[in-house]
């Protein structure tokens, strides 16, 4: 039962605030309730540690359908979800202490922490599910948590248009995995993840059949790629990415919340969680791959060219969560275990920078263009706690040495390019993979330190920078606390036996390797040497990545013309059609409906002068239909008769037809 209070204490704590926003009472009580019950939820996933190859397990059987179909409510918690626990609680935890400071004064102070404690109790349940309903049931609910913390400022416009568009692009992705879980229930027969990954495994090995009009070969390929995406739509992979970086209309905190440990971290989660469905297939784990590489190169070279401090966080998001599903889609364990050791560095790394640029944008408040790089500079100066928090980072997104981002990404580029990279991808998939990798870690350097060149060095390009001040305690402490697993969470997971803890004993260990590891340091110390030859200079007059080649810049500005797509192609596109379809509703349905309508009303308004309460007319109406019935009696008998004559004629002249007739 204690497993239960994982999801179950943030819940309670979300219900609880709920109640205080709508009787705006002790509104102040509100994040105290909800850093309690997430601390609750972080000792009650401590208390429960998988040891030995066992995990704790508990189910409550909910519905029985018969012959024997059961769905039920199940908390499980193996390695892989115990570690997410930790850090969807950790990350939770400090964002909630960090947004006592900067939401101090905001109307709908509690319905804020309200919506904090739903979203981590709505991750918490699916982080914890073992059965596929049960996931799809959380998986849902943290889409609607976003929309509520995305549009909070619901008064802006571009808020509310955000939260929307968050909403709906992520629905096209549900839509495949809606249509996934149902395939893959009615193959075993069951919601649950061990079953479904079993009934799988006997299809793969001939012992199963599927549905006539589905093969076995089909179906192993077509099953994950639906699931997949989903994650496509939750963790903002190409083409469906283009709701993140709108998201940053949100308070700050919500985008790091969302960007670290929920709502794109659920994407990478699942196809971990589910890797045994994806391993039957290689088409499937080629598609996991390709889409990850074309994510993270093209966000990579938006992120170059973007002015506000949010918008180049949530391009390196997009980019990041690309190179999470590069060490996916390798496969097996090492693809797994490379996967989720960058999910997990790149959670503390990415809340830091997040709550960083939300300290510079609460300092710069009163600021008309509070997250434009562009009018920041000189910030060290004023803001040295943050400054610094935010330069390891900044380092450990880019990739140097001994920092967290520095091991995890050498996990990835080790599983698919390495020599003992496991069997996942074919060869050619894993090679543009691999290299994909290692210009995008060129990138990653160059923007990340552009970043934080353009906001903190050299001198204040605004008034409102030259008199910045270090936000309070409450905001910085939380900085403090992320920046120490942003140093040293990498190296603890790579010499702790990361992948033996997160898939058994049985794993193999693979240590780093030293040649790869050499190329990519080289490689980003090279993206950040170049971002100092631009932007280490007092003064900065101009943007120096203004200066590269015209149709280059303008395809990162424009964002290579995806968000153009589905506004003029596909929503105008969906616009036409719904047009065309709404004309012939009203046009062809409703004139049918309303000619039917109509010839009813006049044949019964017709109909209705023949009761006259007349009883001679009534007389004479029955009497004409006993003479009528009469008439067509006759006339039936006859044709009867003509009938039976006419047989018996061409059976006396055919009597070789007749012995044929009667065999």
């Amino acid at each position: 039962m204690s497993l239960w209070l994982i999801p179950l204490l943030p819940l309670f704590a979300a219900i609880v605030c709920g109640i205080l926003a709508l009787t705006r009472k002790a509104e102040s009580a509100a994040p105290g309730i909800t850093i309690l019950a997430v601390i609750g939820s972080l000792a009650t996933a401590i208390g429960a540690k998988p040891g030995t190859g066992e995990a704790a397990h508990s189910v409550y059987n909910w519905l029985s359908i018969p012959p024997g179909f059961d769905i039920s409510l199940s908390v499980y918690l193996p390695a892989i979800s115990w570690l997410m626990v930790l850090v969807v609680c950790i990350v939770s935890a400090l964002v909630q202490i960090y947004s006592m400071g900067y939401m101090k004064g905001e109307n709908g102070y509690a319905r804020y922490f309200a919506y904090l404690s739903l979203f981590t109790a709505s991750m918490l349940g699916l982080v914890v599910a073992d059965n596929l309903f049960q996931l799809y049931v959380c998986w849902e609910l943290v889409g609607i948590c976003s929309y509520l913390l995305i549009g909070f400022w619901w008064f802006k416009p571009s808020a509310a248009n955000a939260a929307k568009k968050a909403f709906i692009v992520t629905r096209f992705g549900d839509a495949g995995f809606l249509m996934g879980l149902l395939l893959l229930s009615s193959l075993a027969g069951s919601f649950d993840i061990v079953k479904v990954s079993q009934a799988v495994h006997q299809l793969a090995a001939g012992q199963l059949s599927v549905a006539p009009l589905v093969s076995p070969a089909t179906f192993l390929w077509l099953a994950p790629i639906l699931l997949f995406c989903g994650a496509v739509g939750k963790s903002a992979q190409f083409p469906l990415h283009v709701w993140l970086p709108d998201a940053m209309e949100g308070p700050t905190p919500v985008s790091a919340l969302i960007h670290a440990a929920t709502m794109v971290a659920a994407g990478v989660y699942m196809v971990a969680r589910l890797m045994p469905l994806f391993e039957t297939s290689h088409i499937a784990l080629d598609v996991v791959l390709i889409i990850g590489a074309i994510t993270a190169f093209m966000a990579a070279t938006i992120a170059l060219v973007q002015n506000d401090i949010k918008k180049v966080m949530a391009y390196s998001t997009i980019s990041q969560l690309g190179y999470m599903m590069i060490g996916l889609g390798a496969g097996a364990a090492a693809g797994t275990a490379a996967g989720m050791f960058h999910l997990t560095t790149h959670a503390f790394f990415k809340a830091l920078l997040f709550l960083t640029a939300g300290s510079v944008i609460h300092a710069l408040h009163h600021s008309e263009e509070p997250n434009d790089l562009r009018r920041m500079g000189g910030l060290m100066k004023r803001m040295p706690i943050t400054a610094w928090t935010c330069l390891i980072g900044v380092l450990a997104l880019a990739g140097f040495p001994l920092l967290s981002g520095f091991w995890s990404k050498d996990a990835i580029l080790a599983t698919v390019m390495g020599s003992d990279s496991v069997a996942g991808p074919d060869r050619i998939v894993a090679l543009i993979g691999g290299i994909t990798g290692y210009v995008v870690a060129f990138l990653t350097a160059f923007y990340a330190l552009r970043m934080w060149l353009m906001a903190f060095w050299g001198e204040p390009r605004s008034d409102h920078a030259a008199h910045a001040h270090e936000s309070p305690a409450v905001m910085w402490g939380p900085l403090v606390v992320l920046a120490i697993p942003s140093v040293v969470l990498g190296a603890a997971l790579e010499f702790g036996g990361f992948t033996r803890f997160l898939l058994g004993e049985a794993a193999a260990e693979h240590g780093p390797n030293v040649l790869l590891m050499g190329i990519a340091t080289v490689i980003a110390l090279a993206g950040m040497g170049l971002a100092w030859s631009l932007y280490g200079k007092p003064k900065m007059e101009t943007d120096p990545v203004t200066r590269m080649p015209t149709p280059l810049y303008s395809t990162f500005l424009n964002l290579w013309g995806i968000d153009e797509f589905w506004t003029n192609v596909a929503a105008a596109g969906a616009l036409a059609f719904g047009r065309m379809v709404a004309w012939f509703d009203r046009n062809v349905i409703d004139a049918a409906m309303h000619g039917i309508a109509y010839v009813t009303g006049r044949a019964g308004s017709n109909l209705r002068r023949a009761t006259n309460g007349q009883a001679q007319w009534y007389s004479a109406v029955m009497l004409a239909g006993v003479l009528l019935l009469a008439v067509l009696f006759v006339v039936w008998q006859n044709a009867a008769r003509g009938t039976a004559r006419a047989t018996a004629i061409r059976r006396e002249s055919h009597p070789r037809t007749v012995l044929l007739y009667r065999g």
